[in-house]
């Protein structure tokens, strides 16, 4: 696959220049030692969020050195960077490795410390890093060498959330989890490690920018859900598949709910959010079929079950992102026609028909 210098689609359009950072603008920039090829890769990040999945590359200057200014930045966006093309594909991993086996306690963090590094942009702001490689395929190191770096090194402990939570659940330090009829110990713990992140975060409050303090309050509210979600489902599949043969405790729909009007765009863009909404689906489905569903792929009944369940802000951009990744087959072409007559101004609505156009004349 070819790659051309990134067009960041609607709110980040992208231009290379060395314009100063403005109101409009962003700046990304940094130095690389011991990088294992002459190019820095990047893409936006997540999976659903309104910035999909856009990729770029810059090859590196003499002095190792790179630098993006982002034009036209209305909203804050989630980028990163990383020394070669294959790694980009990882992103779909972190979404959807929560949902399978793969998963361990520290994947998140690994992931974000070993191929790639992770940053979040606001408009006028400018980010400086200087980025060491140990090893090709080891840790990242990464010091930041902006005014205000305090905020840029916040933001990077947001990886380590939802490891807290999975040791909040770990039945390896209490027994008592192993069973699913502790499951009002679980929701106990959770709750507990919910609060003591929550109380920490509202005392950073008045050190980072009020963005990060709304989107790492939602990495931590979803990142708890997700957790338990996963407890229930994947850690205690055959208690989990009695209750859904049965009815659902109340307690447990009360950790798993949450309120679909509320969902800004601090929230939307947040990487637990996004791996939440897939274990939810899978819930919601495995209640209404009173058996337990880990995951199904995108279908026409799926189709309608998101637009039926997921908040108003989460339908388009869920569908659209699942079919972007979707291989061309009649099926998923009648899926993407009808999302476009449902939102014939979806941002997305023109990358769908590329690539649909494109896999349809490829097949014939």
């Amino acid at each position: 696959m070819k790659l051309y210098p990134i067009i960041l689609v609607a709110l980040i359009a992208s231009c290379f220049t060395s314009a100063n950072a403005q109101k409009n603008k962003a700046i990304l920039k940094g130095k690389v030692a011991n990088w294992p090829t002459d190019t820095v890769y990047f893409a936006t990040f997540t999976f659903h969020s309104p910035y999909s999945t856009v990729e770029g590359f810059q090859v590196l200057k003499p002095d190792k050195t790179f630098e993006y200014v982002f034009d036209k930045v209305n909203q804050p966006f989630i980028v990163y960077l990383t020394p070669e093309r294959r790694f980009l594909d990882l992103r779909n991993d972190v979404l959807y490795e929560n949902l399978t086996d793969k998963y361990y306690i520290g994947y998140c963090k690994n992931f974000y410390d070993c191929p790639i590094t992770t940053y979040l942009i606001e408009p006028g702001t400018e980010t400086n890093v200087e980025l060491t490689k140990t090893t090709r395929y080891g840790k990242t190191g990464i010091k930041f060498l902006n005014a205000d770096k305090y905020n840029s090194e916040f933001y990077q402990t947001t990886f380590d959330l939802d490891q807290a939570f999975d040791e909040a659940l770990d039945s390896k330090s209490d027994e008592t989890l192993k069973d699913i009829k502790n499951v009002d110990k679980a929701i106990k713990n959770l709750s507990s490690k919910l609060n003591k992140l929550l109380t920490k975060l509202d005392k950073e409050q008045q050190h980072i920018s009020p963005f990060l303090y709304k989107y790492t309050k939602s990495e931590i509210e979803f990142g708890a859900k997700k957790e338990f979600l996963r407890y229930l489902l994947l850690n205690h599949k055959d208690g989990a598949s009695k209750l859904f043969r049965n009815k659902i405790p109340k307690e447990i729909s009360n950790v798993v709910e949450f309120n679909k009007e509320n969902i800004d765009y601090s929230t939307m863009i947040s990487q637990e959010y996004n791996e939440f909404l897939e274990l939810y689906l899978s819930f919601k489905y495995s209640k209404l079929k009173n058996e337990l569903i880990i995951y199904k792929e995108l279908d026409k009944e799926k189709f309608d079950f998101a637009l039926k369940e997921l908040p108003q802000t989460s339908k388009y951009f869920y569908l659209a992102n699942n079919l972007l990744h979707l291989k061309y087959n009649i099926k998923t072409k009648e899926l993407v026609a009808r999302l476009i007559k449902l939102y014939p101004a979806g941002k997305l609505n023109d990358k769908l028909l590329r690539k649909y156009n494109k896999e349809n004349h490829a097949a014939t």
